[in-house]
């Protein structure tokens, strides 16, 4: 059973046992994966781990047995990025004394109630990792000729200083980090899942959020693997997880699933008593960039089938800052630039952009870069950017214009959107002239808003407009006719102490009446405001366990307003002693905690 073809050589079952057992025979064998990073691989004692060329003459050897049987192959890449394949089987005469010494006698286990020992092996041929020795890595990134292909390749950096003269830009990250300026190296991402929103609102002092954490942000460059731990808190006797996840993206999700049970993939937990909160393990790999661009930032969703949902946003590292009209880095090894392999952006007007069929126009005021940074309207359509345009605002005619047609007309209007643009505002970053009402344009950072112009954007930087008794020869600055809207927003710049700090607010504890760690914030939409937070540690009012590491402290947002918090973001990360947190770090050996934070608006309420 399980087995079919005519040898029944052909394992029908095998990706579900290799899910199951992946944990502990990754780790047993090769010292990595999910077993590792659980610090379960103690767990695994269910299991024989054996490497071929150990095994010496005489002594037990999987490949030549004639009682193993529900044999299987596992093909996996590890967390290191090497391609393995390891084989498994259930052994009926398992010896449990293995000598070499022919006058050793065998014993066997002999356990009628099960399939025998679980018996997995491998060789050192089907471990195939990247190269490791830094001058290998520096000649296979070498032959990558653009800064695209250099950051979608594991271990490649890429130089961008046009002062440099380089064959090839593209070497191994240590080599570029010897040769080029800091301020010219494409920077992957180096981050680890980062907590935006802890714990949902409770509805009532009853209403217990299941889900830990609600939402992240994953930064990945193609090839990371990256580990999530979650925790969901079971009402009912069972769940089962599915998450909308592209195919680029690998997601692996091992538990135990509670009690005494081994770490293994899964998708479903079950039988789980109530009140029982169960820990799980969601491993991200990014096997690839995805086709369209608009997809190398977007939001995800795992969600489990009682309806609570934890939120991913998902960052992927697939193009450099120097892929800009904005910038003079050099992208390529050929230096073409941004206008040489996207010559529509030279276009300044939707009607001029259109009359090329080669290209479309985007007249969408949210159109940027993945870093807010302006982009020329006008893209080729197999140019990257012309993906990043909102569907809605991508003008884009099956044919030509004509001399006699342009943007105004019904089938192919810009109107009510940007239907030109001045390349200078590009260069000078300028983002505000691009905001059509006083909401949008107050959310960007710099800008400020005149109800009335002498026929200038009415949103522009502050540094744009003439103010008070400035004089007025300045061509690049324009006079406001009535009073300029501008940025009112505030914050604490303050390390901020919590104070009355005896306890812990516990999820379930009403909203404390804490007048002394109150804190007057006026914020903006889109923006991100940065608090220094102070905890204390009084050992003598908190009962912490003996190695207590720091991230169990976790800030946490309450409100008596229950919908006010959907409305703010949250990210930060541990100060211990002046620096970084490490995994060192537990709370008995520290004076104080501090938490750099962010918290940003992430959209205005409907009411006031």
């Amino acid at each position: 059973p399980g087995y079919e073809g005519q040898w029944c050589q052909t394992c029908k079952n095998c990706d579900k046992k290799c899910g199951e057992i992946r944990a502990c025979a990754e780790c047993n064998l090769f010292n990595t994966g999910p077993g590792k990073y659980t610090d379960t691989c103690g767990d695994c004692s269910y299991l024989k781990a054996l490497h071929v060329e150990d095994i010496r003459p005489n002594q037990y050897d999987p490949r030549k047995s004639k009682t193993i049987s529900q044999n299987g192959t596992c093909k996996i890449v590890d967390d290191t990025g090497c391609d393995l394949t390891f084989w498994y089987g259930y052994e009926d005469e398992y010896p449990e004394n293995d000598s070499d010494d022919e006058n050793d006698d065998y014993y066997y286990e002999d356990d009628e109630d099960d399939d025998g020992t679980l018996v997995v092996w491998t060789s050192n041929i089907d471990k195939v990792c990247p190269p490791l020795e830094d001058k290998d890595v520096a000649e296979a990134c070498s032959k990558k000729t653009t800064c695209m292909d250099c950051s979608r390749s594991p271990g490649c950096g890429w130089c961008s200083s046009p002062h440099l003269e380089m064959k090839s830009r593209c070497s191994s990250i240590k080599e570029n980090e010897k040769m080029c300026p800091t301020e010219r190296r494409e920077e992957k991402f180096n981050s680890v899942p980062t907590i935006i929103k802890e714990s949902k609102e409770q509805t009532s002092r009853w209403s217990k959020a299941q889900l830990h954490p609600q939402q992240v942000e994953l930064a990945m460059n193609v090839g990371d693997i990256q580990y999530l731990d979650f925790t969901y808190l079971f009402i009912s006797s069972g769940t089962s997880l599915t998450h909308d996840l592209p195919e680029n993206v690998d997601l692996k999700i091992f538990s135990s699933c509670g009690g005494d049970n081994l770490l293994t993939e899964i998708s479903r937990c079950s039988g789980i008593f109530n009140g029982v909160t169960v820990k799980f393990y969601a491993r991200f790999h990014l096997k690839s960039c995805p086709e369209k661009s608009s997809d190398w930032e977007k939001s995800y969703k795992l969600t489990l089938s009682q309806g609570d949902v934890l939120d991913i946003d998902l960052k992927m590292f697939c193009s450099c800052s120097c892929d800009k009209f904005s910038t003079d880095g050099i992208c390529r090894n050929d230096k073409k630039t941004f206008l040489d392999i996207n010559p529509c952006a030279e276009k300044n007007s939707c009607s001029e952009c259109l009359q090329d069929s080669a290209c479309n126009w985007c007249s969408d005021s949210k159109f940027s870069y993945f870093d807010g940074s302006p982009l020329p309207r006008c893209n080729n359509d197999n140019f990257f950017t012309s993906d990043l345009c909102n569907g809605n605002g991508k003008v884009d005619p099956p044919r030509a214009l004509t001399g006699s047609e342009d943007c105004s007309t019904c089938n192919h209007t810009c109107s009510g959107g940007i239907c030109e643009e001045h390349k200078q505002d590009l260069l000078d970053l300028n983002m505000c002239v691009s905001q059509l009402t006083c909401g949008d344009c107050m959310k960007e950072d710099g800008c400020a808003w005149c109800p009335q112009t002498d026929g200038a954007p009415r949103c522009n930087l502050v540094s744009k407009w003439i103010v008070g008794n400035e004089k007025r020869n300045d061509p690049n600055k324009h006079e406001c006719q009535e009073d300029l809207y501008v940025d009112r927003s505030t914050i604490s710049t303050d390390k901020i102490e919590f104070l009355q700090n005896s306890d812990y607010i516990y999820e379930d504890s009403p909203m404390p009446d804490m007048t002394d760690n109150t804190v007057e914030i006026t914020m903006k939409e889109g923006q991100s405001y940065n608090l220094e937070l102070l905890l204390k540690i009084n050992l003598d009012h908190r009962n912490f366990e003996e190695h207590q590491k720091f991230d169990e402290v976790k800030l946490m947002m309450k409100s008596r307003d229950e919908k006010s918090l959907s409305y703010v973001k949250l990210k930060y990360d541990y100060v211990c002693k002046g620096r970084k947190c490490t995994n060192d770090d537990i709370v008995k050996n520290l004076d104080e905690l501090s938490f750099s934070a962010s918290i940003e608006l992430t959209e205005c309420p409907d009411r006031g």
